[in-house]
């Protein structure tokens, strides 16, 4: 089972994006408000799918996935960005490598389908 990591400032939103996940069948879910513990977690665990808001308080998720990106042992791992601005989740995108972003408020399905269908892609490249 693929091992997702979330990473936002919102515990509300992680609490949830964690039991919403799990339901559906990922039971190797990390959730992470703190961007170091979360780059812990990262290197050790090697996910298949990173969560990413945009705005993590006093750390900038644009510059966490650039970071991830331009790092050999991280730039494979596909990054669906979180933002409730969705211009600047695009910058992500097209600049910094991230797969996809997901506007907050998300509806689930749109969520779980952007999310079954990267980790789907994933698996059958993996095997």
């Amino acid at each position: 089972m693929p091992r997702i990591v979330v990473i936002d400032d919102d515990l509300d939103l992680l609490k949830a994006v964690k039991s919403l996940l799990r339901k559906r069948g990922f039971e190797n879910v990390s959730v992470h408000s703190d961007w170091s513990m979360a780059n812990d977690d990262i290197k050790i665990y090697k996910p298949q799918l990173i969560l990413l808001d945009v705005f993590l308080g006093n750390v900038d998720g644009l510059e966490i996935c650039k970071r991830l990106k331009s790092n050999l042992s991280t730039r494979s791992i596909p990054i669906i960005m979180l933002s409730a601005f969705p211009k600047i989740a695009q910058i992500a995108v097209r600049e910094f490598g991230a797969r996809d972003f997901i506007c907050k408020p998300f509806a689930i399905e749109e969520f779980l389908n952007k999310i079954m269908g990267i980790v789907a892609n994933r698996q059958s490249y993996l095997s």
